[in-house]
């Protein structure tokens, strides 16, 4: 159960983070940009239509609403491309949303992490995973890491007991779910924090610990890298590897369009012939899709049942 000190540190640090977040830097460091979801008008939606050749897609939220939906729009010119359907992005504001939208058909397809697709699987029973991402050396999988800032005195998983930690958004596999697991093996509980907090992206999770809001955080590994590169983080500690995030489909979907969806992203080459995708890299799909049956992701049913459902029970 969540405790009442927890819920209230939370709204305190939400309240926080909407005056700090509204703005994205691109770089974590770089000027910052005014996110405007409104002029954005060609690629986002806001509500469905009964036109039947508009295709909407969705995403759980990574770097910020902004970079988000600026990734993904080459993409869907893509696949307009590829299908004769034009396909448009619909944008959510939380990972529930997005579990939502895809099982109730709202969007026909989304990308999305495995607890997102666990959630909405047992919850709805009417998603299924299409393709899974592969990074740039052509691998299925991905993994968390814990960082800190590179002067902090936490050198190992272990020096986090009494200190704060921030996870990123609380349906994340990389930002909250795997970093719980890495926690757990080294026998830390989030009771043993001294607060602790659910952000709303990657990036804001970074940037809380960068800024001295919190002392350590978990994340994704390829914004970490690169981060760590610049020197404003400090890894920790790396989780194994999980399997990745995925272009997931809602089972009804037309069987004709579903397989040319499925074709086109597995023939998508970002490495290649399609390297023009905007920030690309940035995505967890960065070396394109490869073909998925749905026991790749069993690992996840009782790590989610545990660390995610049981947390909200």
């Amino acid at each position: 159960m969540i405790s009442r000190e927890f819920i209230v540190t939370t709204t305190m640090v939400l309240l926080l983070f909407s005056i700090l977040f509204y703005v994205y830097p691109p770089e974590l460091g770089g000027d910052a940009i005014l996110v405007d979801l409104n002029e954005i008008a060609d690629t986002t939606v806001k509500q469905t239509t009964s036109n039947e050749s508009v295709v909407y897609f969705g995403f759980d939220l990574r770097l910020g609403p902004k970079a988000d939906v600026e990734i993904y729009a080459p993409l869907m010119d893509y696949l307009s491309a590829k299908t004769g359907k034009q396909f448009k992005i619909k944008y959510a504001e939380t990972y529930e949303e997005t579990q939502y939208y895809l099982a109730s058909g709202i969007v026909s397809f989304a990308a999305i992490g495995p607890v997102s697709y666990v959630i909405a699987e047992e919850k709805y029973g009417n998603v299924i995973p299409l393709v899974v991402g592969l990074d740039s050396n052509g691998t299925p999988t991905y993994r968390a890491v814990i960082f800190t800032r590179p002067d902090s005195s936490i050198m190992k998983i272990e020096d986090l007991r009494n200190h704060s930690f921030a996870f990123g958004p609380f349906y994340s596999t990389q930002g909250h779910l795997i970093p719980r697991i890495m926690l757990e093996e080294a026998g830390i509980k989030i009771r043993d924090f001294k607060r602790y907090a659910y952000l709303e992206s990657h990036q804001a999770c970074a940037q809380a610990v960068i800024s001295g809001l919190f002392d350590a955080g978990g994340m994704q590994d390829t914004l970490a890298y690169k981060l760590e590169s610049k020197g404003l983080i400090r890894i920790i500690a790396v989780s194994k590897p999980y399997p990745r995030s995925m272009i997931a489909a809602n089972k009804n979907v037309d069987l004709e369009l579903l397989e040319k969806v499925k074709l086109a992203l597995i023939e998508l080459d970002p490495l290649g012939k399609d390297a023009n995708l905007l920030d690309w890299s940035k995505t967890e799909f960065s070396g394109g899709f490869a073909e998925v049956d749905l026991e790749y992701y069993n690992v996840y049913f009782d790590l989610v049942r545990r660390f995610i459902q049981g947390e909200v029970s």
